[in-house]
């Protein structure tokens, strides 16, 4: 039996490393930029402190890009961080979709660790 594998990439998994490592970022929403340092980020929303006093709060949903610098992100790996110096992107981890057979259903859950 084959696995097919796929790395899912999200807004949230960006904000939430540049939370862990206190990177500044840059996010666009509705056609303005908003810049920060991101104080929390959940599964609908992020917190971005502008250092001047002002903090917005964004959902994830109508952020369409990200921006930020990697060298900030590299330098202050968090400590669950992966070894090594990777330059690929950020990523969430491998899903493993399990093949279906005609007429059957999966619903994906975690995997047992």
């Amino acid at each position: 039996m084959a696995k097919v594998s796929s790395t899912m990439l999200s807004v949230g998994t960006l904000l939430r490393r540049a939370e862990d490592t206190g990177a500044e970022v840059r996010v666009l929403v509705q056609g303005t930029w908003l810049d920060g340092r991101v104080l929390g980020c959940d599964g609908l929303g992020a917190v971005l402190d502008d250092g001047q006093g002002h903090q917005s709060l964004v959902r994830l949903d109508s952020v369409v890009a990200v921006t930020f610098s990697r060298t900030q992100l590299e330098d202050q790996q968090p400590a669950w961080a992966h070894a090594g110096g990777s330059t690929g992107p950020i990523e969430a981890g491998p899903v493993t979709v399990p093949p279906q057979s005609r007429g059957e259903s999966h619903f994906l859950s975690p995997a047992p660790y």
